[in-house]
């Protein structure tokens, strides 16, 4: 028999809604688990178009609904008032109506409503719904391949992104080393790599173009490099007397601190220039001189957060964070690649997220983050805006008072705990 639905008379229908309805009165529906479901939704969040305070109301609908519902023939109803919702999301409750709003036109739960307008679940003596009001998560059972599909599609696009973003900052790094190693082609090389970042969009057009230049780059150095081998040949040979001890460590650290500047966005079309101005050997003066005070600053401040911040304690202390992600943090490149994702897991708007990273570094921004996501997961209800919690971490390690190892230190005694019982 289909199962019925119904959507109150006073809610302005779309048709999504609609669609949201009729995948509910499904009768053949996949068996799922309540934990697969809930990760799979919060994955997709970002492509449902689910972030704030509706990400904060689906955990809420998703903790409270029963594990048994999941499966056969259950259906997954939950019932609670939007003045409970209201009052455990600290919102009013007519934003918390614009959340369940969005929940349901994304095709992951349906409107379930009563004549009276309330929203119950009676169930029979085994525990079965024998009549319920409320918000039914059906559709998520009915939509699960597909949403499985989608994130698996994107998480793989995302990757793709992050690879391509990375080979222009890696390959317009090295077109300026060629162009101050061949000053006589350093004009032409610079104008075809800002032409390639100038006139296309998409990051994998603007590595394939680099890669195509560099290519060229690599050509001609290694012509000139046989061209010198012809000229020394029947010279005498002379040992060189190299001194290979750097005069001072800072000096020799210098190309790796410049390393943190790679975060920053090539959006403005000039990833070449900044590149060219990211380089410790550029041309000396006041603003070079500015900026690498900046990265003393910023590398400070990264390296008083992570001091006593081993990649393996967030890999104990944020195991929700990972399972949420896809991504297991062996080393902190697994850390900063997985960031993309946290940062839309959590809301978190890319201009507060490239701030971050400014201020206290790639790394230390890449841990707080996921120490961000962690606590969210564990306890939505702690922290009501995720972005202005990664916002306040990062104030807080400018000014030295951020202790991340003792909030990682509770997270992982926590998990202990929590898997020892």
């Amino acid at each position: 028999m289909t199962e019925a639905t119904a959507i109150a008379s006073f809610r302005r229908v779309s048709p999504a809604i609609l669609a949201s309805a009729r995948m509910a009165m499904a009768n053949d529906i996949p068996d799922t688990s309540k934990s697969e479901i809930s990760l799979l939704l919060k994955k997709a969040a970002p492509i449902l178009g689910i972030d704030g305070t509706t990400y904060h109301v689906l955990d809420i609908l998703l903790g409270l609904s029963r594990a048994d519902d999941w499966k056969g023939a259950g259906r997954p109803i939950v019932a609670i008032s939007n003045a409970k919702l209201a009052e455990y999301t600290l919102r009013s409750e007519r934003t918390v109506t614009r959340c369940l709003r969005r929940i349901v036109e994304a095709g992951i739960a349906a409107y379930r409503d009563s004549p009276t307008g309330r929203r119950f679940v009676y169930r029979d003596n085994d525990g079965t719904v024998a009549s319920g009001f409320g918000l039914d998560f059906t559709p998520a059972r009915v939509r699960l391949a597909e949403i499985r599909e989608s994130v698996e599609n994107y998480q793989r696009e995302l990757k793709a992104s992050q690879d391509a973003r990375r080979a222009v900052t890696r390959l317009s790094r090295a077109i300026i080393d060629a162009c101050e190693a061949f000053p006589e082609k350093a004009i032409s090389w610079r104008s075809a790599a800002e032409a390639i970042i100038g006139a296309v969009a998409g990051r994998a057009e603007q590595a394939s173009g680099l890669e195509s230049l560099h290519a060229e780059v690599l050509e001609y150095a290694e012509y000139r490099f046989q061209e010198h081998n012809m000229s020394c040949a029947g010279d005498i040979g002379v040992t060189a007397n190299i001194n290979t001890t750097p005069k001072n460590l800072s000096d020799s650290n210098e190309r790796t601190r410049s390393n943190e500047r790679d975060i920053i966005s090539t959006d403005n079309g000039s990833a070449v220039e900044m590149a060219y101005e990211n380089k410790p050997e550029a041309t000396a003066g006041d603003m070079q001189s500015r900026l690498r005070q900046a990265e003393k600053t910023v590398g400070d401040i990264q390296g008083a957060v992570l001091a006593t911040v081993p990649v393996g304690l967030l890999q104990v202390g944020c195991r929700a964070a990972q399972e949420c992600v896809s991504v297991e943090f062996d080393g902190w490149s697994d850390v900063v690649g997985a960031a993309e994702m946290m940062r839309r897991m959590i809301g978190l708007s890319e201009a507060a997220w490239v701030d971050g990273v400014g201020r206290v570094g790639r790394y230390a921004a890449s841990a707080i983050l996921a120490t961000v996501l962690e606590k969210s997961l564990r306890d939505p209800e702690l922290i009501a805006k995720p972005g202005g919690y990664f916002r306040a971490m990062v104030d807080r390690a400018v000014d030295g008072s951020l202790h991340l190892s003792k909030s990682l230190y509770g997270l992982a005694e926590s998990e202990i705990n929590t898997r020892a019982r």
